[in-house]
C-alpha cells in the first residue's frame, strides 16, 4: 500500500507510468464494470481489491520496464539521448548561437570544460561522455524545483511508456471493440452475423466500450510512435538547458590533458 500511495502522490510516477498502464486495461475494465458491475457488486469489489493489492503498481512497473527497454533501443537508433545529441557541435537541432551559449554557461555554472568542435571530431566518444556528465549534473541541480522542466520530463516519460505499451494496448483495444460489438448485438457469433443497424442504439455499456476502445486504438496507431518520443525528448532537452541561466556560477575545472591533435 505504501508503494501505491507513493505512485499516486508522485506526479511523474502517476502520469508517466501509472496512466499508460491503466490506459492499456481501460478497454477491458469499462465493459466489465458497466455490464457486470451493477449486477455483481462482488466483481466491483474484487477489481477494487486487486487495485489496492498491487495491480496498479504492477501495471506501472510493467510500463516502466518496457519503457526503459524501448529507450535503450531508441538511443541506439538515434545515436544518443536527445540531451547529448543537442550539445554536439555537429548536430543542427539547436542553432549555433544557442549551442555556443549553452556550452559557455555549462563551463561557468557547472565547472565542466566542454570540448571544442575539433576535439569532438577527433574523439566523439570522449566528447559524448562529457556531454552526458554535464547533462546528468544539470538534472541533479534542477530536480524537483522546476515545474516546467518536470512537465516536459513527464511528457517524455508518458510518450515513451505509451509507445512501449503499444502492442499490448492495441490488442486490448481490439478486444474492447469486439466485445463492444457483441454486447451491442451488432456482432453475433452463433450464427456468425453482423448487424450494423444495432449500432444506432448500442446502449451505455457498449457505447462507452466502443468509444474508448476506438479512441485509444486510433491514438496508439497514428500518434504514439518513435518520432513522438524523439520529439518530446528534444523538447525536454531545450527546457533543461534553459535552466542553466538560473544556476549559481562555479569555478571551471582545469584541463587534465592537452586537446587531441587533429589530422
Amino acid at each position: 500500500m505504501t508503494a501505491i500511495l507513493e505512485l499516486i502522490k508522485d506526479p511523474y510516477e502517476r502520469k508517466a507510468r501509472v496512466i499508460p498502464g491503466l490506459l492499456v486495461a481501460l478497454p477491458l475494465l469499462v465493459p466489465l464494470l458497466c455490464v457486470y458491475g451493477a449486477k455483481h457488486p462482488v466483481l466491483t469489489g474484487v477489481i477494487g481489491l486487486l487495485g489496492g493489492c498491487g495491480a496498479i503498481y504492477a501495471l506501472a512497473s510493467v510500463a516502466r520496464g518496457r519503457g526503459k527497454k524501448l529507450e535503450e533501443t531508441l538511443v541506439k537508433e538515434w545515436g544518443g539521448m536527445p540531451t547529448t545529441i543537442a550539445l554536439r557541435h555537429r548536430d543542427t537541432f539547436l542553432d549555433s548561437i544557442s549551442k555556443q551559449r549553452y556550452h559557455a554557461v555549462i563551463v561557468a555554472k557547472l565547472g565542466i570544460v566542454m570540448p571544442t568542435a575539433q576535439e569532438e571530431m577527433a574523439d566523439p566518444a570522449k566528447a559524448d561522455d562529457i556531454y552526458i556528465g554535464a547533462t546528468r549534473r544539470l538534472r541533479e541541480l534542477t530536480r524537483g524545483d522546476k515545474q516546467l522542466l518536470l512537465k516536459e520530463n513527464i511528457a517524455y516519460g508518458f510518450h515513451r511508456n505509451m509507445v512501449a505499451m503499444k502492442p499490448v494496448g492495441m490488442l486490448a483495444c481490439i478486444f474492447g471493440v469486439v466485445y463492444g460489438l457483441l454486447i451491442a448485438k451488432a456482432l453475433q457469433v452463433i450464427p456468425p452475423h453482423f448487424a450494423p443497424v444495432n449500432l444506432a442504439d448500442p446502449g451505455l455499456a457498449a457505447g462507452l466500450t466502443l468509444l474508448i476502445s476506438l479512441a485509444l486504438l486510433v491514438a496508439w496507431a497514428f500518434y504514439f510512435d518513435k518520432e513522438a518520443v524523439r520529439r518530446m525528448g528534444f523538447v525536454y532537452a531545450e527546457r533543461l538547458f534553459e535552466c542553466l541561466s538560473s544556476l549559481p556560477s562555479a569555478a571551471p575545472r582545469k584541463r587534465t590533458s592537452k586537446p587531441a591533435a587533429t589530422s
